[in-house]
């Protein structure tokens, strides 16, 4: 079934918003949260939001800031660019940036030092726990999964490592000691929601005392990540403030995306139509996705 692009044109970009009417407002009420007006902000003429998002970020008050805003609009570039403005606007602060995934915590240090002025030797990534002395106390960015941040110790094992929970007792206690404020970035928290269960949640409650502010950064927000948001948003006070993009078309950044549409009820691996698809697009040595109603 051939069908001209046209009908794909000008269709509203449909994505989860993320309001305050989501979240149960504090009136006089201990259990709800005091959510401020959500911030609308418009990518520039080249696609991206760190000029528009820079405005709104208010690293002197006390919340978890929920930013919800598309692929290819450098929300990865704003939120490094935000770490530098914490760290030399607060020099007695500390950065955890945690990542969904262990392959991404290298990366989000590499691009620190590529996009930043901050010095090589304030970065620590957590992976190097245990396998060499590197002294990590002294560096102000921490950069670890949100699995060893919270204690989930993932479907292998029954709790976090004692060397885990010793670093993160130790950054803690140091924070405490010297009144340091504590900013944490959680960043494609999609990608995370299933790690953040009620058993460990309540292990960054050690924080309580010295947190700053939540980032939270997603494409793809969802009623889960609702939840989670209120989970993170009781130690920062129960303060929450979002700040949302508009989403709009930039075609020169759009990926070429061929769909081949079947009416079939059921497939298998010897279905005609799926291996003819599936070998023209190898053949042409194209990448293919399978996706499935059910």
């Amino acid at each position: 079934m051939d069908l001209p692009n046209i009908y794909f044109q000008d269709f509203p970009i449909e994505f989860k918003e993320i309001n305050p009417s989501d979240f149960k407002v504090n009136n006089g009420d201990s259990n709800g949260f005091n959510v401020s007006p959500k911030v609308i902000i418009e990518p520039n003429e080249n696609g991206f939001i760190y000029e528009s998002l820079i405005n709104h970020i208010h690293l002197e008050t006390k919340d978890t800031t929920v930013i919800n805003a598309p692929v290819g609009y450098g929300k990865s570039y704003a939120i490094i660019k935000t770490v530098e403005k914490i760290y030399n606007e607060f020099p007695n602060s500390l950065i955890i940036i945690a990542a969904p995934f262990v392959s991404l915590v290298e990366q989000y240090a590499n691009d620190i030092e590529k996009d930043t002025e901050i010095p090589s030797d304030e970065i620590y990534d957590y992976s190097n726990l245990g396998r060499n002395n590197t002294p990590y106390l002294d560096k102000r960015i921490q950069i670890v999964t949100v699995n060893s941040l919270i204690g989930n110790p993932g479907e292998d094992a029954f709790k976090n490592s004692e060397i885990k929970r010793e670093y993160l007792n130790d950054l803690v206690r140091k924070c405490q000691v010297e009144n340091n404020k504590v900013f944490f970035i959680y960043d494609e928290i999609h990608d995370a929601i299933q790690n953040f269960k009620e058993e460990y949640i309540f292990n960054l409650w050690k924080w309580k005392d010295v947190i700053q502010k939540n980032f939270i950064i997603s494409a793809t927000f969802n009623e889960a990540s609702k939840l989670v948001i209120e989970y993170l948003a009781e130690i920062t006070d129960r303060n929450i403030f979002i700040i949302e993009s508009v989403r709009r078309r930039f075609p020169e950044k759009q990926s070429s995306l061929h769909l081949h549409f079947s009416a079939e009820y059921d497939f298998n691996e010897n279905t005609k139509e799926l291996v003819s698809v599936v070998y023209d697009a190898l053949k042409r040595n194209r990448n293919i996705d399978i996706l499935s109603y059910s």
